[in-house]
């Protein structure tokens, strides 16, 4: 574990030596004030660099046999896709698209591997770009949205699909990446632009098309009391009949599949208990936070269906993304009389979701991450 312990640790270290660093200036209070916020932006900036930089390099330098999916034996693993690509031009992909040479695998993804290909056959080389284009968009939402950078990165870490998406599911990776980048056009209101980086995204993985939804969902506006009522009862409705719902969207997508029943209702309660109290100590009258919070009751109706079909749940990781923003930022809405009581709090809970995140690191099955082996130790 000493490798992902050495990232929080430097993580942490970054972002304690530049939030506590002071300049002054002999010069007006206007001037000191303007100056002050563009050091304060030149600090960002530099630390979600590096700690994106040290993520990237941690996960796209790691052995290729860390991650399930990449190596397998039914013909279906990530490298034995990339080796056929490589061996095939362009025109050769789109004549045998069709007939599953590449796997399941979207045409997005494989045209990816084959522009790699290009360059190198190097399957690390495949590895570090995927990390590359899948965190990249993380650190670019989290240096425009969050005001707490430390707070959303560990809490990033502490994620399922932090594990599972960028150690083996990496076409769910790259999407996820995407589908984070294009909020900045939800955000803008501009529709065209989220709908095309959103078409993308389903050439990297399908799933990415239930991200549609996010542009119109983001923009309702509920109050308080609204969300939580409407957030409780459809919670509540999509879990009470997610079988029959489950088969009727089964047979709609003609997909034949057998219901396993699991565990997963215990993270629907944790996600619908976030959800509760994100909507209770939000401000109602801010409309990022507003409609965040509405991008993450998706994240809650999706995963009522994880309980049903295991896989169901990886649709709920294209929304669970907004935590990243949402409970630093809500942090600092807190309308409390002590605010000192707010950076311990953020403490607690960013010691919380470390240890979280490195639990998953150990224990997650499909990621395969513990022990780390580099690259060039396999």
């Amino acid at each position: 574990m000493n490798v992902y312990i050495m990232c929080y640790v430097i993580i942490t270290c970054m972002f304690l030596l530049l939030s506590n660093r002071r300049f002054s200036l002999a010069v007006t209070s206007w001037t000191l004030e303007r100056s002050y916020d563009i050091k304060m932006r030149q600090q960002k900036k530099l630390f979600v660099f590096v700690s994106c930089m040290v993520l990237i390099g941690v996960i796209g330098l790691r052995s290729e046999y860390q991650g399930i999916d990449l190596h397998n034996s039914v013909g279906t693993g990530y490298f034995y896709v990339y080796d056929i690509v490589c061996g095939d031009t362009v025109g050769d992909i789109f004549r045998f698209f069709n007939v599953k040479r590449y796997a399941n695998f979207e045409i997005g993804y494989v045209l990816f591997n084959k522009a790699i290909s290009v360059i190198t056959k190097e399957h690390w080389i495949l590895l570090f770009a995927t990390s590359l284009i899948s965190i990249a968009p993380v650190g670019y939402f989290i240096y425009h949205n969050s005001k707490n950078a430390w707070l959303s990165f560990v809490v990033y870490m502490s994620l399922p699909f932090f594990t599972s998406a960028y150690f083996s599911a990496i076409r769910q990776g790259i999407a996820i990446g995407m589908a984070v980048y294009s909020y900045k056009y939800i955000k803008g209101k501009k529709l065209l632009a989220f709908l095309l980086v959103t078409i993308l995204a389903t050439q990297f993985h399908k799933s990415a098309i239930v991200y549609f939804l996010a542009y119109p969902i983001y923009h309702i506006k509920l109050k308080k009391r609204d969300s939580l009522m409407l957030g409780g009862i459809i919670i509540g409705f999509f879990y009470i009949l997610r079988v029959p719902l489950f088969m009727l969207l089964s047979k709609i997508i003609r997909s034949s599949v057998d219901i396993d029943n699991n565990g997963a209702v215990n993270y629907l309660l944790l996600l619908t208990g976030i959800y509760m109290l994100c909507v209770l100590f939000g401000d109602e009258h801010n409309s990022e936070s507003c409609g965040l919070r509405n991008l993450f009751l998706l994240g809650c109706f999706s995963q009522a269906f994880a309980g049903v079909y295991s896989t169901a749940g990886r649709v709920t990781w294209f929304f669970l993304p907004v935590l990243i923003i949402l409970i630093p930022n809500l942090l600092e809405e807190l309308k409390i009389k002590e605010r000192q009581i707010v950076k311990p709090i953020s403490w607690v809970i960013g010691v919380l979701a470390i240890v979280l995140g490195l639990y998953y690191l150990r224990y997650d099955m499909i990621a395969d991450a513990y022990p780390y082996v580099p690259y060039w130790r396999q």
